[in-house]
């Protein structure tokens, strides 16, 4: 089925984005401006930062508390973030364009940005890739368990399920080899799915472009700027680690619009104009 186009997306159609070069300390200069953007639009960035944090642990109480949906709370919340997150922050993303170009955003023009207004909604498609990645590791999981453990699908008692199994594999240590595949192949998708994420949806907010051109050039931009990416990944899985530690994920509040402010930053430092 062919993606519905606008007169914009037509005219980016085949172009390529020039790369630009960065120094080592991009990443905390990206994080400064992250903070700068949330004191700017305090009000905005913290409601965003609030319904996210919000919707996050309520579909986490709700999971964790589920007795059909309890094991596998986790990798479900992920999907579900994976596709929600990202389109959300297309909210913050455009308030920072909007104070880079001098004006003075407010939750009304920015919240459409979130819903981009083009009927092809390439964010939506960006977000269904991810999920695909996410649905991938979550099917390939216990078949990674079952060939360094039974050699068989039939690999956990009825008292056990599958993420119990592979959870006291990880924390006992017994089966390192195990360990190794497991957290390399999680690691590859992680990353895989990062090197998509990190600039597509900024750029198709900026641009307009159709989201294959989009991905494209965030793939290019992770693999030319291999150290910086090395700098920013554990950064961000640090902060958001830390949001997710707090009572009630109150620091999501706070760390996810700084790293959506950031993330625009970096994308504007990294990627110049179609051509």
């Amino acid at each position: 089925m062919a993606i519905p186009q606008t007169a914009r997306m037509q005219e980016n159609l085949s172009k390529t984005a020039k790369l630009n070069e960065v120094g080592v300390g991009a990443p905390f200069t990206w994080l400064k401006q992250g903070v700068g953007d949330l004191m700017a639009v305090p009000v905005l960035s913290l409601f965003n930062g609030a319904l996210f944090a919000i919707i996050t642990y309520g579909l986490w109480t709700y999971l964790d508390g589920s007795q059909t949906l309890h094991d596998v709370a986790v990798p479900l919340l992920a999907v579900i973030v994976l596709l929600l997150g990202p389109i959300s922050a297309m909210s913050l993303y455009d308030a920072s364009r909007r104070i880079s170009n001098g004006e003075k955003p407010s939750i009304g023009t920015v919240v459409s940005a979130a819903f981009k207004t083009n009927g092809s909604c390439p964010s939506i498609f960006l977000s269904v890739i991810l999920v695909v990645l996410a649905i991938a590791w979550m099917m390939f999981s216990p078949l990674i368990y079952a060939v360094f453990n039974t050699g068989s699908l039939n690999i956990v008692n009825e008292n056990q399920t599958i993420i119990q199994a592979i959870l006291a594999e990880i924390t006992s240590g017994s089966n390192m080899n195990f360990v190794i595949a497991y957290f390399s192949f999680t690691a590859v998708v992680g990353l895989i799915s990062f090197m998509i994420s990190w600039f597509s949806f900024p750029m198709v907010l900026d641009t307009d472009c159709d989201p294959f051109t989009a991905t494209v050039t965030s793939l290019r931009a992770a693999m030319a700027n291999k150290l910086i990416m090395l700098i920013w990944v554990p950064m961000v899985g640090i902060l958001v680690l830390i949001g997710l530690m707090t009572p009630y994920f109150i620091g999501l509040v706070v760390v996810i619009p700084v790293l959506a402010h950031a993330t625009w930053h970096a994308y504007k430092s990294m990627i110049g104009k179609l051509g």
